[in-house]
């Protein structure tokens, strides 16, 4: 198995076209990498906005921690509270 620095080297002795070529789907591939974690941050921003409500039929865990910060000892969740919370509002 070749080491990372002969495959640069390989890579280096190749033509200009290709070199231009792998530089571009090396730079589109990590474009759309970005883009998407960027797309998947709105939706987890936008769980941990929305505030659930305690549905008298329906009250689970998450739903108290996230709607009732009083009854925590009236300061807020934490951070990682409200992102279990929000994961829970997203998959159910």
């Amino acid at each position: 198995m070749k080491n990372f620095s002969q495959h640069l080297e390989r890579w280096r002795n190749e033509s200009e076209h290709r070199r231009h070529r792998r530089a571009l789907l090396l730079a589109s591939g990590i474009t759309v990498c970005l883009f998407v974690i960027w797309l998947g941050s709105f939706r987890l921003s936008s769980a941990l906005r929305e505030v659930p409500t305690i549905n008298a039929a329906k009250s689970t865990e998450a739903t108290s921690l996230v709607a009732s910060p009083v009854a925590v000892g009236g300061t807020s969740p934490g951070i990682i509270e409200r992102i279990k919370a929000g994961w829970r509002a997203v998959t159910q």
